[in-house]
């Protein structure tokens, strides 16, 4: 049986030069296309192509499309079409499917369903661009393999001209099977045919804009047909490429034109690009023609309302907080969010209407929304209106109270800004303890200033170690900030340490001798060491630099 097949094949060889056109020629040449692809520079990178099904979407080489920002159709009477969008690509079989414009009836040819068999003749169009009385190449199957469980691959018999690649390929009864293409291997002298109905059920879902055949494409992305995979996809579209994002949204909006998603999108990209009247418009347009989802739009609006309103000047001279509330407002009445609430609330404090916004954001505790930032919130609302730190307390005890122990690394600031306020009512071990969570919430994260402002409030509470572990931490942090020396040299005075003092004072006096603070210090270790001279001389110093203290100290010297 092998004996026979290979002496078929040496029987049809002779076929494989050109032949007499068969009867589906002229039909077939209809379906034929040159491809122009250019590029952001204008340069044309020119392949072949045809139509594929009733759609009368184009099947082309992926390769010629890396760079393509425009697509362009030429069939074999010099008719142009623009080919608009990416149906289906894989760079893997070199193949993609574009729609196009400007035919209001198929062009194509029925595509081959069943496998061929090996010893099979084809019929390989010639260039679209050949003279018409061009006649097909025909070839011989040798080879068949099947991909991705249902779909053929065939290996000619002969190698063929690189300029055939992409060309469409028939049986004698004008079925199309599919495409040349040609091995990436030289050594290899064999053409291949991928067959159209794999090319022909390439579709793109709503996760395919972060995969790489479709996003590495420039060209604009055909949406699915389905609403929420076209959403997912606009979501998860890549926002920087404006001539593609602005493509598949206005997509969206044709295609659902009584859904908020695209009128919100697009808007929002009009508001990025600077183009503010062109963004009202759409979100009166989206009010207009939605049936639901009229407080997304709503809300959409009023955040770039109150992005416009807190800025010294407004992006555009109607963007004011006023009206930013006022879309806010229709958002929560058209449905009553704790989203809409938590969005009203910043409005308000924007405007000073703290009490207002105090209310909005202690609302947001009774909601699915609870959460330490809107207490913290509701707390600078307090502190806004002067209110007493016992109720500022009371907001910031809320916020802590939003976490479990072990507390999570998103409570530090609860603690932090709470550390301030119980300094404030005087609770300055409380505070401490607060400082000690927010440090180990934030190990190694800590800035010298943290470890300065710590040792302050340890040194008021006559925890000296600590203290002095704390500012030793900022120096290490920040070796060259005198202020730093000089308050260790004070805290090292206050327990007697007069030597470590006295080397800490020296120091801060190096690094500033502007430091009146510090030579005060100095004067007073050097004193105590004995060195009245050398003492006298830095009080004389620090009272020269306008430090009335140092005054006092020289008097009670003499």
């Amino acid at each position: 049986m092998r004996y026979f097949i290979l002496s078929l094949i040496t029987l049809l060889l002779p076929l494989t030069a050109s032949a007499k056109n068969p009867k589906f020629f002229k039909k077939a040449r209809a379906a034929q296309l040159t491809i122009l692809a250019y590029d952001k520079a204008g340069n044309i990178q020119q392949g072949q192509g045809f139509f594929v099904n009733d759609a009368n979407d184009v099947l082309v080489e992926y390769s010629l499309l890396k760079d393509a920002v425009k697509v362009k159709a030429v069939d074999a009477n010099g008719m142009e079409y623009d080919l608009r969008r990416v149906k289906g690509a894989s760079s893997l079989y070199n193949v993609a499917r574009l729609s196009s414009a400007g035919l209001k009836k198929p062009v194509n040819m029925p595509i081959l369903t069943e496998a061929l068999s090996i010893g099979s003749v084809v019929y390989i169009m010639p260039l679209n661009t050949a003279d018409k009385n061009a006649e097909c190449i025909t070839d011989v199957i040798s080879k068949v393999d099947v991909f991705e469980d249902a779909h053929n691959y065939y290996t000619l018999t002969n190698s063929l001209d690189e300029r055939l690649a992409g060309s469409p390929v028939y049986t004698e009864a004008g079925e199309l099977i599919g495409s040349v293409q040609l091995s990436s291997d030289k050594e290899k002298q064999h053409g291949y045919i991928l067959a159209a109905t794999y090319a022909n059920q390439m579709k793109i879902t709503g996760v395919d804009a972060n995969k790489y055949d479709i996003k590495s494409l420039p060209l604009p992305k055909a949406l699915p047909e389905d609403e929420t995979q076209a959403t997912t996809f606009i979501y998860l579209s890549n926002k920087q490429d404006t001539i593609g994002y602005r493509a598949n949204v206005e997509d969206f909006v044709e295609m659902f034109p009584e859904s908020s998603t695209g009128y919100i999108q697009l808007a929002e990209m009009e508001a990025s690009l600077g183009n503010y009247q062109a963004a009202e418009q759409v979100y009166a347009k989206g009010l207009e023609q939605c049936k639901s989802g009229v407080d997304e739009i709503h809300h959409s609006f009023a955040k770039l309302l109150y992005q416009s309103g807190m800025r010294n000047e407004p992006l555009y001279e109607t963007w004011t907080l006023d009206k930013a509330l006022q879309e806010a407002n229709a958002a929560y009445e058209a449905n009553p969010q704790a989203l809409y609430t938590a969005l009203q609330g910043m409005i308000l404090y924007g405007q000073k209407n703290y009490a207002e916004a105090y209310d909005k954001f202690m609302a947001m505790g009774r909601t699915n929304m609870r959460s330490a930032d809107y207490f913290l919130y509701a707390g600078q609302c307090k502190q806004m209106m002067k209110a007493p730190a016992e109720e500022i307390l009371a907001t910031q005890d809320s916020a802590i109270a939003c976490f479990s122990k072990p507390y999570p690394v998103e409570s530090a600031r609860s603690f932090y800004l709470r550390s301030k306020t119980l300094t404030e009512l005087g609770r300055l071990r409380e505070a401490v303890t607060d400082l000690n969570e927010y440090e180990h919430l934030l190990a190694g994260k800590i800035n010298d200033t943290f470890y300065y402002e710590r040792e302050q409030l340890e040194v008021q509470c006559r925890m000296y170690q600590q203290a002095l572990d704390d500012i030793d931490h900022a120096i290490t942090l920040q070796p060259s900030e005198p202020l730093y020396y000089a308050e260790q040299a004070v805290v090292n005075y206050r327990v007697g340490q007069i030597d470590e003092a006295l080397v800490a004072a020296q120091q801060a006096v190096k690094l500033d001798d502007t430091f009146a603070d510090a030579y005060r210090i100095l004067g007073v270790c050097l004193s105590d060491k004995g060195k009245k001279k050398e003492a006298r001389e830095a009080l004389q110093k620090a009272i020269d630099l306008g430090d009335e203290l140092a005054v006092k100290v020289l008097e009670k010297m003499k």
